[in-house]
């Protein structure tokens, strides 16, 4: 039920106005939660570095407010060691307190903007916690101020559901009604939460940019001109509100991300859960794609020659096969706008990996003389007419002469609309049924397959000319049966850790600040929003091997290897790879290792020692070692952690692959003098640092161990050694000889197994 607020809050707006304190603060839909233990344990006593301010008081970082004429007192405490605020009051009619720097600031002018807080009640019954901010609105043409209230007891407001409209927050749902209040020139536009919360301990995540997309979409021109400040407000007749860890963050707006030309070679661009590319021949600066934060990609093309081809591209594919036996709904939305003149189409594309072959369906486009125009020679065949939601299409299949030249496309199936579009500038919007199209027509195409890998959104144009196409919109609706299937670890809540899932022989983890989603499929899907520098979010698949008979000795022929392939979208630093321990010469867990194929930076602290560089199999390596002089045990040892850092770093938005051989660190550690022993926890993981938001997908994440038993050496493996060195022919018979684990079988892996025959037998 939605509740109002009383008019007391008239005295404050009038104290804002002459004071300019105030500053607009909306607020997201935030789970509440039990307090962490650092709010818990550092409300105990407030003495050491406090500051009291009694209201009315105001500077750059807090305000404490209550009425001239109340003869209650209203208190601020700031302990700026702690970095935490106490706000109290004693028989006021109203306090009300603002903790954060006030700056001014547009909402659009930031990509994200959040406040982190926690709080606990101390003795309070009458209360409310929530945000504030300056704004306007541009319909009524005047000054607001929007206060979100977020967690509030109920004897502080009256019902009042007259003149509201519903507004849904991250799936929580809020009401919204403007006022005007007596002796104020401004409206006051208040947004409070349906339900509240009656727990002593709070705390939230408050999400600026989805409030403001809320008030948007319900038709409210409401701009936001003020950095959010948090809001506490003290309605009873004595209470104390316990305030820590307030966090502003605001991650300003990208510039645009130019995605590479893939013409001629491969190098995939991920961003935000989706796939995009463009190819054409000429280099010419002024064509391209580029992609916005919102995920719209704004593509530009300048053909000069009557072959010309420029193919834009966004969407998702899979690197198995889509299947539409397992799905029972498949739509695509998506919203474009095309400003060309010369020969296009625009439409949905997928890609039948099986047959290597490229299905259209085009419905958007200005001519059909594209299919036959000669500009790829193409020989081309009309091959049927179908009707799917009322609109007509022509079927054509083009395929290519590779007897001539095997540098050109596989064959390629066109589903053209017959409705042409005439105009040179238009908004295109359409929804596509995949299953409706797959039941009519293209299940004749797909050969002896009914599967799909890609599934995207084109725009190509054809021939001489210039023009432009926003891919603006893409959404992909794909619903497996069992989609339910999927498990998440989500430890984006102050709540404890979420437990990992144990899931075959390892266990998939994740750390604060995110979660991470296992799929059916065995992808790990993880995802966070960081509000420090020093943020860092780690999820991935975790061996233990703590048991001495169960630890990865390389000196027993034992060896981890780990195969991954990672779809990639971060705002700031990343890395991927293999982590994990090792013990010393005296059996102590001291060693920490690293290994990075894939990261953005240089993933080392800057005290680390450079080793040298070594080229393994996949890619070439930076080697270091770093001694920790913050974590000595009792024996004065240090910890000790090694690094083997890819020195060609991958881009914030990609697509990467790789294969990890641990056993080829471990060698560059010890060739460079470094002390190595058996591995007792190996993991392939993800980092994302830093302030901002991630996602990494590792739709590919194998960890395979083997061991070679000793015990299984018999006299044919002697005969196998004597033949080697005699140099006659040797049959290996599927056996692993590589025993010292340098890539080769040679006379060093025969003098290791002349050491262990010798010590078996």
């Amino acid at each position: 039920m939605y509740k109002s607020i009383n008019l007391f809050l008239s005295a404050l707006t009038a104290f804002v106005i002459t004071s300019a304190a105030m500053t607009v603060f909306p607020v997201n839909a935030v789970e509440e939660s039990e307090a962490s233990s650092v709010t818990s344990s550092a409300k105990a006593d407030l003495t050491y570095y406090d500051e009291e301010f009694k209201a009315p008081y105001k500077c750059a970082d807090f305000m404490a407010w209550k009425d001239d004429n109340d003869n209650g007192e209203a208190t601020i405490v700031h302990n700026s060691v702690g970095n935490y605020y106490v706000c109290s009051w004693d028989s006021t009619r109203l306090a009300e307190f603002l903790i954060g720097e006030g700056n001014v600031q547009n909402i659009d002018d930031v990509r994200d903007c959040f406040v982190k807080y926690e709080a606990a009640l101390e003795g309070t019954e009458s209360y409310a916690v929530g945000a504030a901010a300056e704004g306007l609105d541009l319909k009524n043409k005047k000054t607001a101020e929007i206060r979100v209230i977020d967690t509030y007891t109920e004897d502080a407001f009256t019902e009042d559901n007259n003149n509201s409209k519903m507004i849904s927050i991250n799936g929580v749902d809020y009401c919204v009604s403007i006022t005007e209040e007596r002796k104020t020139p401004v409206e006051v536009i208040y947004i409070v939460r349906c339900e509240s919360s009656d727990s002593e301990n709070i705390s939230g995540l408050m999400d600026f940019k989805a409030i403001d997309a809320a008030l948007k979409d319900k038709g409210f021109r409401i701009r936001i001109e003020t950095q959010p400040k948090l809001y506490v407000r003290g309605t009873g007749k004595k209470g104390s509100i316990f305030v820590n860890n307030v966090t502003l963050t605001n991650v300003p707006h990208k510039d645009s991300i130019r995605v590479p030309n893939v013409h001629g070679e491969y190098r995939p661009f991920w961003y935000k859960g989706q796939y995009y590319s463009y190819s054409m021949q000429e280099t010419d600066t002024h064509s391209g794609m580029t992609v916005s934060d919102d995920g719209a990609a704004y593509c530009t093309y300048d053909n000069k020659y009557s072959y010309s081809d420029s193919q834009f591209l966004r969407g998702i594919y899979d690197k198995n096969a889509v299947s539409f036996d397992e799905y029972e709904k498949m739509n695509v939305h998506y919203e474009a706008e095309i400003r060309a003149k010369d020969k296009y189409a625009v439409g949905v594309e997928l890609f039948d990996k099986s047959s290597a072959t490229s299905i259209y369906i085009a419905q958007f486009s200005n001519t059909k003389d594209f299919v036959d125009d000669g500009h790829d020679r193409a020989d081309v065949k009309y091959l049927d007419c179908v009707e799917v939601d009322g609109i007509k299409y022509d079927i054509y299949s083009r395929t290519f002469n590779y007897e001539s030249c095997m540098n050109l496309p596989g064959p390629q199936i066109w589903c053209i609309s017959q409705v042409s579009f005439e105009q040179e500038n238009y908004g295109a919007v359409s929804d596509v049924d995949l299953r409706k199209h797959y039941d009519i027509w293209l299940k004749n195409y797909l050969k002896d397959t009914n599967e799909i890998n890609d599934i995207l959104i084109f725009a190509e144009s054809f021939g001489i000319g210039s023009g432009e196409f926003d891919l603006k919109k893409a959404d992909f609706d794909l619903v497996k049966t069992d989609d339910a299937y999927d498990r998440v670890i989500d430890n984006t809540s102050l709540n404890a850790p979420a437990e990992p899932i144990i899931e075959g022989g390892s266990m998939v983890f994740c750390t604060e600040n995110g979660k991470c989603t296992l799929k059916k499929d065995g992808t790990i899907i993880g995802e966070c929003f960081q509000n420090y520098d020093d943020s860092v979010f780690k999820f991935g698949k975790s061996m233990n091997f703590e048991m001495e008979d169960e630890q990865i000795n390389d000196k027993k022929g034992d060896f981890i290897n780990m195969n991954y392939i990672a779809n990639i979208s971060t705002d700031g630093n990343y890395s991927i790879g293999a982590e994990g321990r090792m013990r010393d010469k005296d059996g102590d867990e001291s060693i920490e290792f690293y290994m990075y194929p894939t990261l953005n930076y240089n993933a080392v602290p800057k005290e680390a020692e450079y080793l040298g560089t070594k080229d393994f199999t996949d890619r070439e390596y930076d080697i270091y070692v770093y001694y920790d002089d913050n974590i000595v045990d009792s024996g004065g040892k240090k910890k000790a952690k090694y690094y083997c850092i890819a020195k060609d770093k991958t881009p914030n938005n990609t697509i990467s692959s790789g294969n990890i051989y641990l056993a080829d660190a471990v060698a560059a550690w010890k060739k460079a003098g470094l002390e190595v022993g058996p591995i007792t926890n190996a993991a392939l993981n993800a980092n994302i640092c830093g302030i901002g938001g991630g996602e990494i997908e590792l739709v590919l994440n194998d960890i395979i161990v083997e061991r070679v038993n000793r015990e299984n050496f018999t006299s044919d493996d002697i005969c196998l050694f004597q033949k080697y060195l005699l140099g006659e022919k040797c049959d290996l018979k599927g056996k692993n000889f590589d025993l010292n684990y340098d890539g080769v079988f040679d006379n060093f892996d025969m003098i290791e197994l002349r050491r262990q025959v010798r010590n078996y037998y």
